[in-house]
């Protein structure tokens, strides 16, 4: 039986070598793993639609921080057509750090794009454990290549989105939410009271781990992974009241 492709969705300033861990195992078991690209547009929705547009007929989606942002708004947009669910270090409230994020514009838009990349935000995706130079440097690379304009882009789309909370329900394909227990930009509370709102939804909870759990626990989130692709979709006639599935996960 052939497998549905998967699209992984990258977080904000990060692009397909996110997931490179988690492509490489999955395509050795039979998947197609494709990039989902986020960075045309300058909406949650547009965002979205590019995705939906580019994407297969059927296929699983994988995304993480802002991945799971556009993950979310993809299945308000496109509900038949998503599989498999796996929201990682994510979140559905709107934006909570606008001022911030127009801070972050306007010194971007200075030539700081490196400095703000610096100081501002790799400081808080890594679990101080796992802020090696290897992964540190990977970051710098992701988001320098993507450059000002995508900083841009990709900021107003998360300063301007809303809430996903009243689709949440309503998601019925086999979904998980994943998180560090240590990520301090969504934090673990924030995954709990999404795996709670999303029917039979499965949450782990990873030890030694922040923002960033496809670079940090690599093999933990593959694992994750596979499993929920085994998982087959229920039937329009079936419904679950059971809780959610709560897996701490060590690291």
């Amino acid at each position: 039986m052939p497998q549905h492709p998967i699209v992984f969705l990258p977080g904000f300033m990060c692009d397909g070598r996110l997931f490179q861990a988690q492509k490489a195992s999955l395509s050795r078991n039979g998947y197609l793993c494709l990039d989902g690209d986020i960075t045309r547009s300058a909406s949650i929705e547009s965002i979205a639609h590019d995705v939906i547009m580019d994407a297969p007929e059927k296929f699983a989606l994988v995304g993480l921080s802002m991945g799971g942002i556009v993950a979310l708004e993809i299945v308000r947009q496109a509900p038949d057509r998503v599989t498999h669910l796996a929201l990682l270090n994510t979140t559905a409230y709107a934006d909570k750090v606008q001022e911030q994020r127009k801070s972050q514009i306007c010194k971007v838009a200075e030539g700081k794009l490196s400095l703000v990349m610096q100081e501002e935000l790799k400081p808080n995706y890594l679990a101080k454990c796992n802020r090696t130079s290897e992964r540190l440097n990977l970051l710098a690379d992701m988001g320098l290549k993507l450059g000002e304009k995508v900083f841009a882009q990709q900021s107003i789309a998360l300063m301007n989105r809303c809430s996903a909370h009243d689709i949440l329900a309503n998601i019925s394909c086999p979904t998980i939410v994943m998180t560090g227990r240590d990520d301090i930009v969504c934090t673990p509370e924030i995954h709990v009271e999404l795996a709670n709102a999303i029917p039979d939804a499965a949450l782990s909870i990873i030890a030694n781990c922040g923002h960033l759990s496809t670079m940090e626990q690599p093999q933990i989130v593959t694992n994750a992974l596979l499993a929920l692709l085994k998982q087959i979709a229920p039937t329009a006639q079936s419904t679950s009241t059971g809780p959610t599935r709560l897996r701490l996960v060590k690291g």
